[in-house]
């Protein structure tokens, strides 16, 4: 943990609808950190080990928390669950089993920061901020309120530092496909473009314009990682969740932050949902960074 003093930084959700608009315009001009450090804006890197531990913890936890009767992989989930718990809430896009994520336990923080130093080692060779709860995502084919889908974003639209890396875990196999599409940061930009870099324009159209969604939908590519494999893509790529055919898909994500990055960042970020999450150490991301757990 570092104790040196940093200067003051400005709140996102103190700026004026114009200066968010030219913050995020210089946002999207030039290349990002994550293309610095990678030459591209998606990149996909092993780590077998890591995807057979976490799926091996969410079956555990699943059976401990009497959600499931016995052992069944995890592409069949859908098969034993109520109704109730596939079901997507509209206004958030989560269904009632991925909320059992949101607790979980020593084992499986044992095994996540496991995965951390994997990551610090193989992935980002620098000491990073980590989120502090990995986001668990279990969907399921045909579940209610599956019409949520397709809403695309980016996750900066939402209020998180564009110096963030999006890191994305399939949990299982691709089979007809994992229902997840990204598109490049060169399409991003462009269709911010169209919308003078409004985040809230563009949000806007991206829920309520199905025609408007649908053209996302031919631009942004099918993300087909194995398992076994993790997907780390820019922030600033623009992405959503695709209603599934035939198979759950369980997958992990987590976004972590360069402490050199945090350091020069001048605007403290901010979340623009209901609870205005803080994008800072001890709030979204754990109070101390990879280097000191």
């Amino acid at each position: 943990m570092r104790h040196m003093e940093l200067p003051q930084k400005i709140n996102l959700n103190s700026l004026s609808k114009e200066e968010r608009k030219t913050l995020t315009k210089n946002t999207y001009a030039g290349n990002s950190y994550f293309e610095t450090l990678f030459g591209s804006d998606q990149i996909e890197i092993d780590c077998t080990q890591s995807s057979e531990a976490f799926r091996s913890e969410i079956e555990r936890i699943l059976l401990e928390k009497n959600l499931v009767q016995e052992k069944l992989p995890l592409e069949k989930l859908h098969e034993v669950l109520s109704d109730d718990m596939k079901t997507y809430n509209f206004d958030d896009g989560v269904n009632k089993i991925s909320t059992y994520f949101y607790d979980t336990d020593a084992e499986f923080t044992q095994v996540y920061h496991q995965y951390i130093r994997f990551l610090r080692q193989h992935f980002l060779k620098e000491p990073f901020f980590f989120q502090a709860t990995p986001t668990i995502r279990i969907h399921c084919p045909h579940a209610k309120n599956s019409h949520h889908y397709p809403r695309y974003h980016s996750d900066i639209s939402y209020g998180h530092p564009p110096e963030e890396l999006n890191i994305w875990l399939p949990l299982t196999e691709v089979m007809e496909g994992h229902g997840f599409q990204v598109m490049s940061v060169a399409a991003s930009r462009q269709i911010l473009n169209r919308f003078d870099y409004d985040f809230d324009d563009f949000i806007h159209n991206a829920i309520h314009d199905k025609e408007f969604s649908a053209s996302c939908e031919q631009i942004a590519g099918p993300v087909d990682t194995p398992f076994g494999k993790m997907l780390s893509f820019d922030s600033r790529c623009i992405h959503s969740g695709e209603p599934l055919k035939s198979h759950t898909r369980a997958s992990m994500d987590i976004r972590i932050l360069p402490v050199s990055q945090y350091d020069k960042m001048e605007i403290e970020y901010q979340g623009s949902g209901r609870r205005k999450v803080l994008f800072t150490p001890g709030h979204c991301y754990h109070i101390k960074d990879s280097d000191h757990f």
